[in-house]
């Protein structure tokens, strides 16, 4: 299968298209111009960007697939660069994929679609907030619709949830993480006692294999997370100890946290304290049922992955 993956020299669309390329497809990448591509080397390339439909047609042209990989992390950015990329750029992926004849669109969202102050638990793809919290949750979730809305016969769509990604190669949230950790240890809110889901990035890789290879109803969307479900304290205390990093620290009652983001007396957004202080425990049974998902790394082997990358890229620093 031949396949355009938007968001190629990102942690998700960089891991995905290196998945897709060792398990025998061909693979291209679309990157921004500006954009640090040294790793693809070996991989076709076109330089655009998601606001023009025309340059992705053409980057599509030939591909049986499209893995849509592309958007913002960061629930601080402007909302305006949010709702142009995860909104706009969206729409002109799938008019892209259209016009250039794809037969299957994969859309890579986030479980940050259903935030809100209240927890989440054990919810499946049909349960969700009457309004999810912040700017990114919300143009997330208005690119899902989008996705799901344009699937039709010929056409496949299926639109990944995972939560809260991480493993080697995570340019994402791991640094700031790093960060924290070097000033005393990666804040704990409420005591860390809420349950958290997890998504390792090679489980993510693996998800969006299933989803091209199967022949289900075109629309769906899927929470695809890891086996392991523990609380925020342990998973973080885990991840410090693996890297050697200070042990996670108190951050104080959730409510508080809750109220300092809001008014700007915290370093952490408001989203990140509901990542960290709110149960986010998700089913991932339509995924199993529809598209055949398993987990295929468990933490502990997530977790030594990630040790040797991050040792690997520090030396010499």
């Amino acid at each position: 299968m031949r396949c355009l993956v938007t968001g190629a020299t990102g942690f998700i669309g960089g891991a995905v298209l290196r998945d897709l390329q060792a398990a025998g497809h061909e693979v291209v990448a679309y990157v921004r111009e500006g954009s640090d591509s040294r790793s693809l080397q070996d991989i076709e390339r076109f330089v655009g960007d998601l606001g023009d439909p025309n340059r992705l047609a053409i980057a599509a042209a030939n591909c049986d697939a499209m893995v849509h990989a592309a958007g913002i992390a960061d629930p601080s950015a402007a909302p305006d660069a949010l709702g142009w990329a995860h909104i706009a750029g969206t729409e002109n992926t799938i008019n892209a994929a259209r016009k250039a004849g794809c037969r299957r669109l994969i859309h890579i969202s986030c479980a940050d679609v259903t935030l809100y102050d209240g927890p989440r638990s054990f919810w499946n793809e049909d349960a969700a907030p009457p309004q999810p919290y912040g700017e990114l949750a919300q143009t997330k979730l208005r690119a899902e619709e989008l996705v799901r809305v344009s699937g039709r016969r010929g056409f496949r769509t299926s639109v990944l949830r995972p939560s809260l990604v991480w493993g080697p190669g995570d340019t994402t949230r791991l640094p700031g993480w790093e960060s924290e950790a070097d000033r005393g240890g990666i804040r704990i809110l409420g005591g860390g006692k809420k349950l958290l889901s997890t998504t390792y990035i090679g489980n993510l890789a693996h998800a969006v294999r299933c989803a091209l290879e199967t022949k289900i109803t075109t629309g769906n969307v899927y929470y695809v997370v890891d086996a392991e479900l523990s609380v925020s304290r342990d998973f973080f205390t885990e991840l410090s100890a693996a890297l050697e990093w200070n042990p996670p620290r108190s951050g104080g009652p959730y409510r508080w946290a809750w109220i300092a983001a809001r008014t700007g007396l915290s370093s952490l957004h408001p989203t990140q304290v509901i990542r960290r202080g709110l149960t986010s425990a998700f089913e991932m049974n339509r995924a199993k049922r529809d598209l055949g998902y398993e987990p295929i790394v468990t933490r502990e082997q997530g977790l030594a992955a990630l040790a040797a990358w991050y040792r690997e890229t520090r030396v010499g620093r």
